[in-house]
């Protein structure tokens, strides 16, 4: 090969890689410029937490009910107190039923489904609740709730079979 045709051929790239560096110089230019600011985004907490007030009205004490809550998953509810009697169906953990009386032989009587039923005392809690506004039960925490102590004597909860208690 001539020294002519190599010169002309170096000539040739060194044009090429020059037209290539000006034209992506000229796409760089155009290109909108990005530019990162480090801000802290704003985060409202009130946005995130939703808080309820604690109820400033006061409570009857009338409008306390006591109502059996299931403190225990899949418990027998029975036709009568006792492991003979027919099951009636199960309760499970956190279900309130009204409550009627507990007894000194260890059974609670409640209505469930609409009719007199027992769960072993052992399953439930007696529970100070309230209806709230949308007309469900709501465990009643105010400062003068009744302690289980109280509920007991208040609602006669051992009278069925016990002589000690009038």
């Amino acid at each position: 090969m001539k020294k002519s045709s190599k010169t002309a051929i170096m000539y040739g790239v060194i044009i090429a890689l020059s037209i290539g560096v000006v034209v992506t110089a000229v796409m760089v230019s155009k290109k909108p410029k990005i530019t990162v600011e480090e801000e802290s985004p704003s985060i409202s907490v009130e946005n995130q937490i939703t808080f309820y007030e604690e109820s400033t009205e006061e409570i009857d004490l009338s409008e306390i009910v006591v109502r059996a809550r299931v403190i225990d998953d899949n418990v027998n509810v029975r036709t009568g107190p006792g492991t003979e009697a027919k099951r009636l169906g199960s309760a499970y953990y956190g279900n309130t039923f009204d409550y009627i009386s507990q007894s000194s032989d260890g059974w609670t009587k409640i209505v469930y489904d609409g009719n007199d039923a027992y769960i072993y005392s052992e399953y439930v809690e007696l529970v100070p609740m309230v209806l709230d506004v949308e007309g469900n039960y709501t465990e009643y925490l105010g400062a003068d709730a009744p302690t289980q102590e109280e509920m007991a004597v208040w609602t006669g909860a051992v009278t069925e079979g016990d002589e000690e208690n009038p």
